[in-house]
């Protein structure tokens, strides 16, 4: 049979439904003469399957066919019973091979906001030894689009009997979902968009992931991601993790690599902020949650890592220029082009309830060295304090024009413990008084305390005492 077609609802499209350029069936010729039909090959040569949702999600595979047709009150034959399906029926009738060459099918979804549409083309099925009793083999090759992804399956089911039930799955997947008790995922990809996908992501503007590589094994309800893998912005993405299925919020465990990625780019897709940080980045992380939306993640996602960004800028503040702001300090003029230069930044991580702990924060940067900690909000809030360690020559100016900033010297060194709250939109900048003040106690109690072992030792003299008081008020105050 040739030009073979099916109309569509023209509610939906003039076009086919489906169509195909020719149905092969060949029968084996000894078993015909002795009245027993057996199959020996079926052929479905380019068959062109549409299938389109309207926008208001019906699907016109629910009305497909001539509309208005009644249909005959007494049927002209005896109906196939409903409890056996196209594999039951195909064994029955002992199909050698089962075969479609060329076909495609499209899915158009009319119901969302954008349109889409996803397309499956070259499609090669085959499935051999359709019979009760054997153990069928099935080989799917396609291209899914417009993911420009290689989709292959080989395996076998069975063996086949007389009711639904299956004993054994077998089956090396390469793109999709598979029913059976075990079987293993290989994906892979020369480049897939995110505006592509059929799930949404917490991004900014589609990016493009590179020369994906999913190896992955499924053992009941659990899916172990044996390698994941993707390069992002110039760096290479590596994880491992296991998921357990059949959950409302699935279970999941995993471990994350980074090598080489440009930080900036990477953040600017996520969220457009008024700060934001460059380099070349590297991490490990590991991490445990359940879900896989952005509520559930920020209740239950909870995990540790370690993190390395060089030759990097901080854009947007220029942080010793906010500090020596902050001091009032006079006749210093700094170039301030609202950008933080650093050839190091590195930083352990926790992470727990939506909240990115930052523990032990080493910065080097040509201008000054930094140490600090705090915290980082899913939602982009920043309570984090740095302490800035100045240039000896730098810290000289600074306390000779500010001669309370003293205090905060140490081995000749200005430091400055630097607070930064806000939102990474709207931040704010401000001295860590407490932890300032704590300074000049600590020398106060230090003066304190040579001052009263003088007396004890009778190197020193209660007039003397007096004018060291008197000097240290004038250089507290500055005058």
């Amino acid at each position: 049979m040739t030009g073979f077609a099916v109309l569509d609802d023209p509610a939906f499209s003039s076009g086919p439904f489906t169509s195909l350029a020719s149905l092969d069936v060949a029968v084996k010729l000894r078993p015909l003469l002795g009245g027993k039909v057996e199959v020996e090959e079926i052929t479905l040569l380019n068959p062109v399957i549409t299938v389109i949702k309207n926008k208001n999600g019906v699907l016109n595979v629910s009305t497909v066919g001539p509309a208005g047709v009644e249909l005959p009150k007494t049927p002209s034959r005896a109906p196939i019973p409903s409890n056996e399906g196209p594999l039951k029926i195909l064994a029955l009738l002992a199909v050698d091979r089962v075969s479609i060459a060329g076909g495609t099918l499209t899915y158009r979804d009319l119901s969302a906001a954008k349109r889409t549409e996803y397309i499956l083309q070259d499609m090669e099925i085959l499935l051999q030894s359709v019979r009760l009793g054997l153990t069928p083999k099935l080989h799917v090759g396609m291209l899914a689009q417009p993911f420009i992804l290689p989709v292959r399956l080989d395996g076998t089911f069975g063996p086949l009997k007389e009711y639904t039930d299956i004993d054994a799955i077998n089956l090396q997947v390469a793109l999709g979902k598979t029913v059976g008790r075990n079987a293993s995922l290989n994906i892979s990809a020369p480049i897939i968009n995110t505006a592509n996908l059929p799930i949404a992501l917490p991004l900014q503007k589609p990016v493009d992931a590179k020369n994906l590589q999913i190896v992955a094994e499924v053992q009941g309800q659990d899916v172990l991601l044996q390698n994941f893998s993707f390069q992002l912005f110039d760096g290479q993405v590596t994880a491992q993790g296991r998921i357990t299925s059949g959950f409302e919020t699935p279970p999941f465990t995993g471990k994350m690599t980074i090598q080489g990625m440009q930080l900036g780019p990477a953040l600017n897709a996520l969220a457009v902020t008024q700060m934001s940080i460059s380099g070349t980045a590297g991490a490990d992380l590991a991490v445990q949650g359940r879900g896989l939306s952005m509520p559930d993640l920020m209740k239950s996602l909870e995990g540790t890592g370690h993190m390395v960004v060089n030759d990097g800028k901080i854009e947007g503040v220029d942080l010793l220029q906010e500090a020596i702001s902050i001091l009032k300090v006079v006749g210093i003029s700094l170039e301030n082009d609202k950008t933080t230069a650093f050839s190091t930044m590195e930083t352990d991580l926790a992470i727990k309830q939506g909240i990115i702990y930052v523990q032990r924060l080493l910065m080097d940067s040509h201008d000054f060295q930094a140490r600090g900690g705090g915290t980082i909000g899913f939602d982009q809030t920043l309570n984090l304090i740095v302490n800035l360690n100045l240039p000896q020559d730098l810290s000289q100016k600074i306390t000779h024009s500010s001669p309370a900033a003293k205090f905060a010297m140490k081995e000749g060194r200005l430091s400055l413990p630097l607070m930064i709250a806000g939102t990474a939109q709207a931040p704010s900048y401000g001295l860590d008084m407490k932890g300032l003040t704590g300074k000049v106690q600590e020398q106060m109690q230090k003066k304190v305390e040579e001052a009263v072992g003088g007396l004890l030792k009778g190197t020193t003299k209660p007039e003397d005492l007096k004018q060291q008081g008197q000097d240290l008020l004038k250089e507290l105050l500055g005058r």
